[in-house]
This record gives structure tokens, sequence and C-alpha cells, in this order.
């Protein structure tokens, strides 16, 4: 339990969520924020000897277009450890084929996240993953919501751009943001937790990561890449020091409510303490 004052972890900002009437620690509390991970070697770890389905998986890059030594695919880093991996896109050229398969010897079939009851039965995973997705869907919680009920028990991984990012607070000093056309909202490290709370997962992990320039890298002009280098260890180290200034979040979590026999009573608007869901991190 964590006591009034003190830091918030993500499983305790997420059993709040999910507890009607619960104390509310306030807008300003502390937060109790993991040092930051590189974004593919934690995905790819929590892969590793599982059955994965990948939702939001193709690559135009990877899959039909030649790309620079320096890209990174999600879905071809989850493959390479994982006991089977199957990808879930609403692309139109999925639409269009069906299935396709990709370079790293996996299929991807074609699926919107709002109607994954029929490729959840058939496949059966143990881990479903949503890289780079949750904020370009209309109604994300509607969703894992939906997931939560027809696969409780299932491990979820959800990766995200972080509201707080050190990239976006330097944009902004300029008048810009970066922010993809596709985007619908944008989460930080407690709105994340909360909506975890609400859709519900239980024993969650918010864990920041780190700015990767693979995709920046490969646009600028060769003598200019060490310039790139430099630039990403700074911001490194300033993502180091302050996590909640890394570029995004990884959620990691468990779909459906705290089973019964686990349930933590929370308590009520002005008792001390609040209710961290099954454990702390």
């Amino acid at each position: 339990m964590a006591r009034s004052g003190q830091s918030l972890t993500a499983d305790q900002i997420c059993a709040l969520a999910a507890t009607p009437g619960a104390a509310d620690p306030g807008p300003l509390a502390r937060l109790r924020v993991p040092r930051p991970v590189d974004r593919y070697d934690r995905v790819r770890e929590l892969s590793r000897g599982r059955r994965v389905l990948d939702l939001g998986a193709y690559d135009e890059t990877e899959v039909d277009n030649e790309h620079d030594t320096s890209w990174r695919w999600l879905h071809a880093e989850i493959a390479s450890v994982a006991a089977e991996c199957l990808g879930v896109d609403a692309s139109e050229k999925v639409r269009v084929k069906g299935t396709v398969r990709t370079p790293c010897d996996t299929s991807i079939v074609y699926g919107t996240v709002e109607q994954l009851d029929r490729i959840v039965e058939d496949f059966k995973p143990d881990l479903i993953v949503a890289g780079e997705l949750v904020e370009h869907t209309q109604d994300t919680l509607g969703w894992i919501s939906r997931l939560a009920g027809i696969t409780p028990g299932t491990r979820f991984v959800a990766t995200t751009p972080n509201t707080t990012s050190v990239v976006n607070l330097l944009l902004a000093l300029l008048g810009r943001e970066s922010c993809h056309p596709d985007h619908l909202q944008v989460y930080s490290f407690r709105t994340l937790s909360t909506l975890s709370g609400r859709a519900p997962l239980h024993d969650i992990t918010v864990r920041p990561y780190y700015y990767d320039p693979h995709l920046f890298r490969a646009r600028v002009p060769r003598p200019a890449v060490p310039l790139v280098a430099g630039a990403n260890l700074a911001l490194r180290t300033l993502q180091y020091l302050f996590p909640l200034l890394s570029c995004g979040l990884i959620l990691e979590g468990t779909l459906g409510p705290v089973p019964a026999d686990r349930h933590l009573v929370a308590p009520r608007s002005g008792a001390e303490e609040v209710p961290t869901g099954s454990r702390t991190h």
C-alpha cells in the first residue's frame, strides 16, 4: 500500500481507476517511474517462447519496399524469438490479399481491433502486442475492454508515444510538434495507467522507452550521421535522468480484472491509502 505523499506506481494508478469511490491522490501526485528501456529489445524479450498475436503488424517499408540497414521492424523482432507469431492489420493491402507472407516467414491476416473474436479464438495467443497502435484507434478503451472480456488472463503489451516526450517539449519551443497525421490521442504515464484500470487490466507496469533515431538516420546525408548519434546520446542521457521525458511508453499487463481471491478493497474518499491492485513495481 502507498500512503499519502508517497510516489504512485502504474499498478496503483490502475487499481484506483478500477475501483469506484477510491481516494483521489490528486492531479500532482508524485509518480514512481522506471528507467527507460529500448522498445524493440523489451518487446522481443517479453515475446520469447510465446504465442504472440501482433496487432497492427504490417509495415509497407519492410514488406514492400527497400529500407535502410538501420531500419527496425517490431514484427520481425517478435517473430525472431516467439514460439509462433501471427500478425493482424487493417491496411488496404492486407484486406485485398487477405493474408500477407512476410520476409520473416510469418503471416499477417486482415482484421480490425474491434473484431478480433474469431482470430483470438482460433489462434489462442498467450501474449497480445499492440505496437504503436492505441494512439490510432477511435475507441481504444472499447476494444481493449472487449479483449479483456474474451481472453481474460492473457498478457497484453502496448507501446505508444509519450505526451511529455523531450522531443516534443523541445519542438514546442519552435512552435512545432512531432505527430503522425493518423494519431487521434496521445498518452502519458498516468493516463495510460488509468486506461488500464478502466479496461480492465491488472498486474501492470508502464515502462518508458528511449527515442530511437533509426527512422531519422536513414533520411540524413551520410556525413551528418555522427551528428545524429551525438544528439541521440544527449537525448538518452536526459531520458535516463528524467524518465517522464522519454519518447514513449510500454504498457505491460494482464487482461481482465484482478482474480476474486486476490482482490483488494480500495479505500474510500478521505482514507490515507490507495489500492495497489495485486502488487507494486
